[in-house]
């Protein structure tokens, strides 16, 4: 935090704190009208949300920590927050925005109580009364603000109902000085702010409880949503990929006609559009997961997820904390590793850290998406997504199990997890969720991706031997030379035969162009680096370009998408097939070395295999050992080798090669 937020008296910073699920992130939002930003604690990995907002001539900066229960920590993110709250001079906290839970007020008020001794300003936001309402529980907020001599302002992070008034509130505490502790037992003032405590004889909760965590039907609804979410993902994201192909096929077309052919020529067109745009090409569906996610989390079906899972889990050693990770990691490993601090253990924490990777994330689905699309056909896709997706779960399950009996070998611990009531989800907030993955992952596009599509080019263009380029020159020349020959010949032809030597002559110009551009390939730089460790990978039925996918990948799996774009787009090529297909699927098709084989080999490759540095170094961060993440890359790529020389050599056996 920068010194003026500290000292700047035009600012009042304000700290959002309450259990999980109180809705502290959604106020933040509708507070600053922003997004949250992630900063990171000092000297910890832990995050927390900040942003700011003017009221009047102040700006209110707001602090949102990580969920708490009480003052005494459980996590290590409760840890890092409750050291925050408990060192205001250090943090410059001026107020404290106590956010509670309507349907949950006597649990709330003990925390409140317990944060009074920090003896900060202090606002009650009173969160989620429409939950309280539909449960048969009105809480008269004049009442409880007497009761607790505390600001108490009424809010909706849902709706954003009430959010002036508690800005207005939390600057104007700033002057209010410390707050006082309030005598009664919460369980009291309860009792007196809340009326008509009627229920209903069956609220919509405990009715969809009892299908959706029924101990014979849960499992098999949770499969079928999940299935669901990736057959969608296909099927919506199909025409919004069709129109990015088409507009990387125009861009292409355009600088083709507007720049001469050569090193120019080839950088703008194979490097830039073709090795950017091969994977800005998969944006419909990564933003398509991320909101069928985020809405099931919204929903409050997630928790439900994890309670019904943790039956499954305890056999294999975790338990249903391990889900969240788990689940956070099909967008991303490093924050499903960095959710792991909620968990109490340290043995089921490492246990979740190490198979979280096995979890398939977004940076997969590309790969995923580029293969089933090319050598599958569409009726099958949701279902061969999905059998990816549970690949990873099922490998993690026996993963745990192994670590769970050697070296993290130790009794788990017991899963008690509080379900959030149904609600619908706030449209601001999913949009918000999706805009932010998508964003992040458009500005890794235009930087990491955008390298790395020049350095492949770069390595797969240079060097330009004279020898090739004199070669296919008398080639031309010669070709030239026969058709002219063969209108000197026949003076008197038509005007159709003209036309068709002419056609024939630029088919057979364009097939030497790309036996051209297939030449200086093979004998490229990057082509002696794929051919050197294509022994490694050939068990596999991968080729010298797969190989070099992989090469490139490393550091971030998505690359090989771009890789595999710039290898392509100036690879040998038959211009006169009939299946002459646009972009990278059609020139998979048409390569002899692929194969529907070759391509389930290749995504169970990518579903096991330790490619993401970020990942391993998120391990190293968390576990502050290099032991874990080394064990984590070995036993993964060694996985990842095993299965796809497996399925190559086995489907090969048996006639599917």
């Amino acid at each position: 935090m920068s010194e003026a937020v500290k000292t700047d008296a035009s600012i009042v910073k304000a700290i959002l704190v309450g259990r999980h699920n109180a809705g502290k992130t959604s106020l933040l939002m509708h507070l600053t009208g922003s997004a949250q930003k992630p900063v990171n604690f000092p000297g910890s990995s832990v995050e927390r949300g900040e942003s700011s907002v003017r009221v009047g001539e102040q700006t209110l900066h707001v602090v949102d920590l990580p969920g708490i229960g009480s003052l005494s920590p459980v996590s290590n993110d409760e840890s890092v927050a409750i050291d925050y709250l408990k060192a205001p001079d250090a943090s410059g906290g001026d107020v404290l925005c106590v956010v509670t839970d309507a349907s949950k007020l006597s649990v709330d008020l003990a925390l409140l109580k317990t944060l009074l001794s920090l003896q900060l300003p202090t606002v009650v936001a009173l969160n989620k009364n429409d939950v309280a309402e539909a449960r048969g529980h009105r809480v008269d907020a004049q009442r409880l603000q007497e009761k607790l001599g505390l600001p108490v302002l009424v809010t909706n992070g849902h709706k954003g109902e009430g959010i002036e008034g508690l800005a207005q509130a939390l600057v104007q505490a700033k002057s209010a000085g410390p707050a006082s502790p309030f005598a009664e037992e919460p369980d009291a003032i309860t009792a007196e702010c809340v009326v008509d405590e009627a229920k209903p004889e069956a609220s919509g909760t405990a009715k969809l409880d009892g299908l959706l965590l029924n101990p014979v039907l849960g499992l098999p609804i949770f499969a079928a949503i999940m299935f669901g979410v990736f057959q969608l993902v296909f099927t919506l994201a199909e025409p919004f990929m069709g129109w990015i192909e088409a507009g990387q096929g125009w861009c292409s077309a355009l600088v083709e006609s507007s720049v001469e052919p050569g090193a120019l020529q080839s950088f703008l067109v194979d490097g830039l559009i073709n090795g950017v745009g091969s994977i800005v090409i998969f944006l419909p569906q990564i933003a398509l997961l991320l909101a069928m996610v985020s809405l099931l989390e919204s929903t409050g079906y997630m928790a439900r997820a994890a309670f019904l899972l943790d039956r499954v889990m305890r056999k294999v050693g975790l338990n249903g904390r391990s889900f969240v990770p788990m689940m956070s990691s099909f967008a991303c490993a490093v924050p499903g590793i960095l959710a792991t601090r909620m968990m109490q253990k340290e043995r089921d924490r490492i246990a979740t850290i190490m198979v979280a990777p096995l979890m398939s994330c977004s940076a997969r689905l590309p790969v995923y998406v580029l293969l089933i699309g090319a050598f599958f056909p569409a009726k099958y896709a949701g279902m061969i997504l999905f059998g990816i997706y549970m690949l990873g779960i099922v490998t993690a399950f026996i993963v745990a199990w192994i670590l769970r009996r050697t070296s993290l070998k130790g009794g788990s611990s017991m899963f008690m997890m509080e379900l959030p009531s149904y609600q619908s989800p706030s449209l601001r907030v999913l949009w918000n969720q999706v805009w932010t993955g998508s964003r992040d992952f458009m500005v890794m596009a235009g930087t990491v991706i955008f390298a790395s599509a020049m350095i492949i080019w770069l390595l797969s263009y240079y060097p330009r031997p004279v020898e090739i380029h004199d070669s296919f020159e008398a080639q031309r020349v010669e070709l030239a030379q026969s058709f002219t020959e063969q209108r000197a010949a026949k003076p008197s032809a038509t005007d159709e035969q003209v036309k068709a030597w002419a056609e024939q002559e630029s088919e057979q110009l364009a097939t030497i162009d790309a036996k051209e551009d297939g030449a200086y390939l093979e004998q490229s730089y990057l082509a002696s680096m794929g051919k050197f460790v294509q022994p490694v990978f050939a068990p596999a039925g991968f080729d010298w370009k797969t190989s070099v996918g992989i090469i490139a990948a490393f550091p971030a799996r998505e690359l090989i998408i771009p890789t595999m774009g710039t290898l392509y787009s100036i690879g040998e090529t038959d211009p006169g097939a009939e299946e002459d297909l646009e972009g990278l699927r059609g020139e998979l098709r048409k390569n002899k070395d692929f194969s529907p084989l070759v391509a389930l080999a290749l995504m169970v490759f990518f579903a096991y295999c330790a490619q993401c540095a970020g990942t391993l170094a998120a391990i190293k961060r968390e576990t502050r050992s290099w032991k874990w993440p080394l064990l984590s890359f070995g036993y993964m790529t060694a996985l990842a080798w095993v299965a796809a020389v497996l399925i190559f050599q086995v489907g090969s056996a048996l006639g599917y090669g």
